[in-house]
């Protein structure tokens, strides 16, 4: 299976590599040009219709079913989710099938990136309607065979049956007939309550390959030829290199040459030093024998609480407007009772367990990568543009990611990897060091959020006021419009107040910011639901109670809230403190109550209640997994880590500074999902934001403090 992931997928290639000899069916998803609407097709019959495609199911006549993962797996179970989408109108058990991984190719597979929380909800319909066409096309085979009507017939685990004798055919035996079709353009998917493995927690298909030591992550991965490349980066952003001396560096064993690198990050270029040998540990030992002076003369040396400073100040001014309800001057001018409060949060690296890693080889006009990746798609234009050649000369191959969190969906180490490919004309392996990727970002962004809430003579919220201050991610990129901003994910638009408005200041700074696990509905979400909390508070209402009150026309969260009183037994434990919150984000809502309990004068997070509304969804085991670790990757943001800056670098390198949970640190987690038909909604990220201010609100409940700044020390509260 993974020597797929070595060559273009092509129809030939794999039907070779994987086993099926004589005709096969083949169904694919046809993207024709922008703003037509993509159709299912037959890929036997493509070539006739002047359609370029490759395939997402294939069924040989031998009866091996095929279904094609065309994202890239990064413990979020994509890999299996997309093949279960097809499998469950194709009428096969996820047993009964082989799953392989895509190359890039967005003509033939589309959108394959994986971020923003976004795969399920994007391939809900169009991976269903390729296995409702497939089964449709069986049908039809099998009616034609026994001169009936496609009626009379009907799909079951691999095989169509005759509903008046009960005869039957396996998909094996239709496949030749079936191959000679053509793809129907209307097919009929299934409701929510005739699903057979939709919703049902199922054994995911990539575990035994990654507990069994199969399973090929971007670290292990090899190729002919191949070199290692350990690279010594300047500390500063936009630092330069003035000199470097390598004389003790090639005298290690292994060590072929000391050679300059770079790659483009946004509108600026990373300069390096690349020791270049046979293995890995070579180029490590020859890079710690390196001696390189770096230029930072035209570089700002930023400290930390430069910047927060810095941001504050910002913060008097108006900004940009990014949404705005009713009339915020006239509603405070009638508030009898006003709120207000300034959230800080810091700088987040990605820390994902795998370090970034990659293999890249340029030769005659001709780029291959392979490695751990989230964007494939964005990765090969890049490469074609940034060597200048066409975007079919670029083979990307996706392995297991052991982690990503928005960090492998960047360019920077793909083109970097390029760049000293091209210089040596040969394969060349970058693997990362913890402390590169610890502190050479990009990192979540910093930001600074300041509020203002106005109040009623009875309690109620008439007014708000949101700035929020930070790096727009859009506007790093080359020819941006800095006059625009993004929409604030994670700050509730749900909320029924009557006169608000929400503006953002945005910040340029040297230090280069990118995705980190639900962005900025990390930051938003915190001070949202915490400044919201304080304004509960000053209306003389229970924090659920209020928001409920500010959610009478939003029944979906209503009904989360109603949930988490119930599941989390809210505040009938009177020596715990409760804290609740509740933010949408990506398409999903998730609401938290956290529970803390001050035991031996130390106080611990003792249980997490989560409930998400994520409309129709895949596996509940997947749900409860990306739930729980959301969690706990909130809580190192909220109390345990950040990265500060000092003389223009990043002060933490490891993990002896930049800490993680441990698992002592983790508390009980309970998570409940709502049951619905909704569209599906994203969960990888949604379980992130609420934690924060629910943890925040939770030790004011219990202690009376207000957390308004993270990362806080738990220990000192």
């Amino acid at each position: 299976m993974m020597e797929l992931t070595k060559k273009t997928l092509s129809r030939r290639g794999f039907i070779k590599a994987s086993g099926m000899a004589g005709t096969v069916l083949a169904v694919g998803y046809y993207f024709p040009s922008f703003g037509k609407e993509a159709k299912v097709v037959n890929a036997n019959l493509a070539k006739a219709e002047g359609i370029e495609l490759n395939q997402f199911i294939y069924i040989g006549q031998d009866g091996k079913i095929t279904i094609i993962a065309h994202r890239p797996e990064m413990g979020q179970g994509v890999y299996q989710s997309m093949p279960t989408l097809i499998a469950e109108e194709l009428e096969v058990n996820l047993d009964d099938i082989n799953i392989v991984q895509a190359p890039a190719n967005q003509d033939a597979y589309g959108h394959q990136q994986v971020g923003g929380s976004s795969s399920v909800r994007l391939s809900w319909e169009p991976s269903r309607k390729m296995g409702a066409t497939a089964r449709e096309m069986l049908i039809m085979a099998a009616a034609n065979q026994w001169g009936v009507s496609t009626n009379e017939c009907y799909a079951s685990e691999g095989y169509v049956i005759n509903r008046t004798n009960k005869s039957k055919l396996s998909y094996g035996e239709l496949v030749e007939s079936a191959s000679k079709l053509k793809a129907p353009s209307e097919v009929k998917l299934k409701e929510k309550k005739d699903f057979k493995i939709l919703g049902k927690p199922l054994h995911r298909k990539d575990l035994p390959l990654k507990t069994n030591g199969v399973a090929s992550f971007g670290i292990d991965m090899e190729v002919p030829e191949m070199v290692y490349a350990s690279i010594d980066r300047s500390p500063v952003f936009q630092g330069k290199v003035k000199s470097f001396d390598d004389s003790e560096t090639m005298k290690v064993p292994g060590v072929q040459k000391v050679i300059k690198s770079e790659m483009p990050v946004f509108k600026h270029t990373r300069f390096g030093v690349a020791v270049i040998a046979d293995n890995y540990w070579s180029a490590l030992q020859g890079r710690k024998a390196l001696k390189v002076e770096w230029d930072e003369s035209e570089v700002e040396l930023l400290d930390n609480e430069k910047i927060f400073q810095q941001y504050r100040e910002e913060s008097k001014k108006d900004g940009i407007v990014a949404d705005e309800q009713g009339d915020v001057k006239k509603g405070m001018s009638e508030a009898k009772k006003f709120v207000e409060a300034t959230y800080e949060c810091p700088f987040e690296a990605h820390s994902p367990m795998e370090p970034m890693n990659i293999i890249v080889s340029v030769k005659d006009k001709k780029c291959e990568l392979w490695g751990p990746i989230q964007s494939p798609n964005w990765i090969r234009r890049s490469l074609a543009e940034y060597l200048e050649i066409p975007v079919e000369n670029v083979t990307i191959n996706v392995s297991f990611l052991g982690g990503g969190f928005g960090r492998r969906a960047f360019t920077d180490f793909p083109l970097e990897g390029a760049y000293l490919s091209k210089q040596l004309g040969k394969p060349v392996k970058i693997v990362w060091t913890r402390e590169d990727d610890t502190t050479q970002g990009p990192f979540r962004p910093a930001t600074v959020n300041v509020f203002k809430a106005g109040l009623a003579d009875n309690g109620k919220l008439i007014a708000m006021e949101k700035k929020g201050v930070y790096q727009e991610l859009r506007h790093q990129f080359p020819g941006s419009d800095e006059t625009k901003v993004g929409k604030l994910e994670g700050a509730n638009k749900a909320y029924e107040i009557p006169n608000s408005i929400e503006r953002i200041v945005p910040q340029n700074l040297p230090i280069p910011v990118m995705w980190w696990r639900s962005v900025y509905a990390s930051t938003n979400g915190f001070a949202y639901e915490a400044f919201i909390d304080e304004v509960a508070e000053a209306s003389g209402k229970d924090p659920i109670d209020f928001r409920m009150s500010i959610l009478e026309n939003e029944s979906r969260y209503t009904e989360i809230l109603k949930k988490l009183k119930e599941k989390s037994d809210w505040k009938k434990d009177s020596n715990s403190g409760y804290g609740v919150a509740i933010v949408e984000s990506f398409g999903s809502i998730c609401g938290q109550v956290v529970q803390v309990k001050k035991t031996d004068g130390e106080l611990k997070v003792e249980k997490v209640t989560a409930v998400i509304d994520c409309g129709m969804y895949i596996n509940p085991d997947t749900i409860v997994a990306q739930i729980e670790g959301s969690i706990i990757m909130g809580m190192q943001a909220a109390y345990k880590s950040e990265i500060t800056f000092k003389n223009g670098r990043a002060e933490q390198q490891n993990f002896d500074k930049y800490k993680m949970p441990r698992i002592p640190d983790t508390p009980a987690i309970a998570v409940h999902i709502m049951e619905n038909e909704e569209a599906p909604g994203g969960v990888g990220e949604p379980g992130l934001p609420p934690f924060a201010p629910a943890l925040a609100n939770a030790i004011f409940n219990e202690s009376g403090k207000r957390i308004r700044k993270l990362p806080f020390n738990l220990k000192e509260v």
